[in-house]
């Protein structure tokens, strides 16, 4: 994520009939110096029940971090930020949105909350899974089968996996919210952060004064049934750019003959390549090369090499391909595993169907290989309830920004567009060089004056800006 062009974007979320002066939070929190950030912030716990309809047993001190805004008379409606994921802590911003030399932060707080789960809030993070000790294990499955259990029974002594959902996950939030004395507030979610934004909207609208959707991923996505398609739809945008691109087709004139004779032979004999500086010979399959090429796609800085790494692996280069791969791999403190499957594992895959699967993979390069890894997975998971609209759209009024990449290889413009459907003050931006993220693109100040123009007059119906035509990616890479 372009963290620099996310500030200005957060920062810009106001609405100037909504100012609020809250001095209730520096009650409820207490001033604190944190590593790597310069001024003070405010940082605290609130307690939330494990179990929110027992409301009896474990506690979860949610995690809290506040930037207050410099001049808070009036400060502005404040801003809460959902990370994606899921599992990935908001804290983790925390150094990026205290910067206070940014001048477009002067009047907004901005709340990060460490969803129940991540961050330091009973974070439900799998050693077994994320911590990956050699090249070797980084080539394994996604979910082996050994190392889901053990994550399972470990994770099983300090939570009751099936209460971390998304529905307790707003709940919990919106308790914050109350506690921390603030009236409406300005969602700001990114990927899963747009789940939970959505489901706010619904649950608790005369909390929400606006919201920016980015990369949006509804309640009903089912992942990751959809994955295969949308990701194969990726990749032929990416062979069809790369034909119009002159100096790409140049270096790579037959590349989608070349990937797709790659994929018939590895997925019947897999590669083989020399651990570098050793002798010894390892070996991985298709599927950990799919699915370290679709994790490049998330952005333009990634797809801008994905040509290069066919090709050379075509020609029997693997190199390229493995400086991907660190010896050595910890995610631990990134995101949690365990938060992830227990969302998944009770909102998305007990919900796919076998009917769906062969059409939605079928011609793929993915196959059915991620619905297999995560269906497997959840059969050792525990499985939390939801409501049961709990798959309805979202409708509502609320003024509401949509951001979608042209090349997003997950969350689509045509997922964004159906989304917006239901959002009948919404105004959806397509960015056509964008994945689901941006980092990369040239002209980023043009992200931020949409943000603000949507702001200062949300309901305006407006075109698409011309600045979206300057966000450029950088040249394909044709060499080492």
């Amino acid at each position: 994520m372009n963290k620099t062009i996310l500030f200005f974007c957060l920062c810009f979320v106001f609405n100037k009939s909504s100012a609020q002066t809250n001095s209730l939070i520096y009650k409820k929190l207490h001033t604190s110096k944190l590593p790597g950030i310069t001024g003070p912030v405010l940082t605290g716990n609130y307690p939330v029940f494990e179990n929110r309809e027992t409301r009896k047993g474990r506690m979860i001190n949610l995690n809290i971090i506040v930037i207050p805004a410099l001049h808070r008379d009036p400060a502005l409606t404040p801003i809460f930020y959902f990370e994606g994921g899921p599992g990935v802590a908001a804290t983790n911003s925390a150094s990026f949105y205290a910067d206070s030399s940014n001048k477009y932060c002067l009047y907004h707080d901005i709340v990060l909350v460490d969803i129940r789960g991540t961050g330091k809030s009973n974070p439900l993070n799998c050693p077994s899974l994320q911590i990956k000790h050699s090249l070797e294990e980084q080539f394994g499955d996604m979910y082996p089968a050994e190392a889901v259990k053990e994550c399972y029974d470990s994770l099983s002594k300090k939570a009751d996996l099936k209460q971390y959902t998304t529905t307790n996950v707003v709940k919990d939030l919106e308790e914050v919210r109350q506690w921390l004395g603030y009236g409406k507030i300005n969602i700001y979610g990114l990927s899963y952060g747009t789940r939970v934004a959505l489901v706010y909207m619904k649950m608790f609208p005369s909390s929400v004064e606006s919201c920016i959707l980015w990369s949006p991923i509804p309640t009903y996505g089912k992942m990751p049934l959809y994955h295969a398609r949308f990701a194969q739809n990726s990749l032929e945008k990416i062979f069809t750019d790369c034909s119009n691109d002159s100096v790409c087709h140049n270096n790579f004139p037959n590349l989608a003959k070349e990937f797709n004779s790659l994929m018939q032979q590895s997925e019947k004999t897999g590669f083989r390549i020399f651990n570098p500086g050793s002798s010894q010979q390892l070996s991985f399959s298709w599927n950990t090369f799919q699915t370290k090429l679709r994790s490049l796609m998330y952005s333009p800085n990634g797809i801008r090499q994905i040509p290069y790494i066919i090709h050379q692996a075509y020609i029997g280069d693997l190199k390229p391909f493995i400086s991907l791969y660190p010896q050595a791999r910890d995610t631990s403190n990134f995101i949690a595993e365990g938060l992830y499957l227990c969302i998944t594992c009770s909102e998305d895959v007990p919900f796919i169907s076998n009917k769906e699967v062969d059409p939605l993979t079928k011609g793929t390069f993915m196959g059915t290989y991620r619905i297999d890894q995560q269906r497997s997975a959840c059969a050792q998971w525990a499985r939390g309830n939801i409501p049961n609209n709990f798959f309805d759209a979202t409708v509502s009024k609320i003024p509401t920004l949509i951001f979608s990449g042209g090349f997003d290889p997950i969350t689509p413009t045509s997922l964004a567009k159906e989304i917006a459907s239901h959002l009948s003050n919404s105004v959806l931006i397509v960015i056509p060089q964008m994945s689901h993220t941006f980092d990369g693109l040239s002209h980023p100040e043009c992200f931020d004056n949409i943000c603000l123009d949507f702001i200062n007059d949300p309901f305006h119906t407006r075109s698409i800006p011309g600045c979206i035509k300057e966000m450029k990616p950088e040249n394909y890479r044709v060499k080492e």
